[in-house]
């Protein structure tokens, strides 16, 4: 009998706490379903490195159409680089011998790195997961024999390989049997895909919980670990046979976000020992920021612009400058 208070009153919070939450699902659903941007804050609902919910709600990126157009398999490539793509004549009409070519995502693609590489080939494209820098290798390969190949890309480039969507419609590869194939190819940008029914509050409270027990880093997530390292290995065994027949020698350039300087995530240890096992001429920059940062007393906020998080001039230049050591060194 004496327990009846507490009973009932407990039982009353549970109904107010059930009527809270079914108010805030509703108001949730109201607010994505509407596209309130004000109110709509994907990363508080899901994992970018994980969720392709939370891209279906970023939206689509605008494209430059002065400096990209349309592809049906990498989604956008550079106008400059268009005959290359285009032409079906694989006869290496760009280059000379022991000129360097480069593929890849932002870091080789950037303005601060550019420049050091001016009169080479660049195919890299700004977003390229390393599933799109694999394919814009295959389908010029062959008109570069017997050049250096340098691909350059961020660690967290092999999270994009999951998605069919990221700031633009993208191609994906699924296993399939003991290979893979490709899907939402030719790629459709327009993307009208209907987006899939989420329980918003739920979503909230489970990347809220795992955000507090992985010190506020959505990168920490292991997920789909398993599926991203396969298919690394895939593109990787793949590059090294195709570069082997056509006589090209192979460089791979890793980056790698400031925080990651101090405190690598698994892919660093994960890509470096793969890399390693295949014995690529690998040039790590996390590696070769730390030494220069240590020698010249620098913090690693010192190599990175504030404006996009990519490298600064410095980092850029240091970089530049130890690749074309590494490069010469194996001509």
């Amino acid at each position: 009998m004496s327990n009846w208070p507490v009973k009932k009153n407990f039982r009353k919070f549970l109904y107010l706490a059930i009527g809270f939450i079914i108010i805030l699902e509703i108001l949730f659903q109201i607010v994505f379903f509407a596209d309130i941007k004000i109110f709509k804050k994907p990363i508080l609902f899901f994992n970018p490195y994980c969720d392709q919910s939370y891209w279906d709600n970023v939206g689509t990126s605008s494209i430059d159409n002065e400096l990209f157009q349309y592809h049906p398999t990498l989604t956008l490539i550079k106008k400059s680089n268009a005959s290359a793509y285009n032409s079906p004549d694989n006869k290496n009409l760009f280059l000379q011998q022991d000129d360097i070519v480069f593929y890849g995502s932002s870091f080789i693609d950037h303005k601060y790195f550019i420049p050091h590489f001016q009169d080479n080939i660049n195919y890299a494209v700004k977003s390229y997961g390393l599933d799109q820098i694999f394919l814009s290798y295959k389908l010029t390969k062959e008109k570069h024999a017997d050049n250096f190949v340098v691909f350059g890309f961020l660690m967290e480039d092999l999270d994009r390989i999951i998605f069919n969507k990221r700031n633009h419609s993208k191609i994906k590869f699924i296993k399939f049997e003991d290979s893979y194939k490709l899907e939402n190819s030719p790629v459709n940008l327009k993307n009208n895909k209907k987006r899939r029914f989420e329980i918003y509050s739920f979503n909230l409270i489970k990347n809220l919980s795992f955000l507090y027990l992985n010190q506020f880093d959505h990168k920490r997530s292991e997920c789909e670990i398993d599926l991203k390292k396969d298919l690394f290995k895939f593109f990787i065994n793949e590059i090294i046979e195709n570069t082997g027949n056509l006589n090209q020698k192979l460089i791979f350039v890793t980056f790698n976000f400031q925080e990651d300087i101090l405190e690598p995530s698994w892919r660093y240890e994960f890509i470096k020992n793969y890399l390693t096992s295949k014995n690529i001429i690998h040039l790590d920059t996390k590696d070769i920021l730390f030494k220069h940062m240590k020698k010249n007393n620098l913090q690693p906020y010192n190599y990175y612009s504030s404006e996009d998080l990519h490298l600064n001039s410095l980092g850029n230049e240091i970089i530049a400058s130890e690749l074309k050591i590494l490069i010469g060194q194996h001509k």
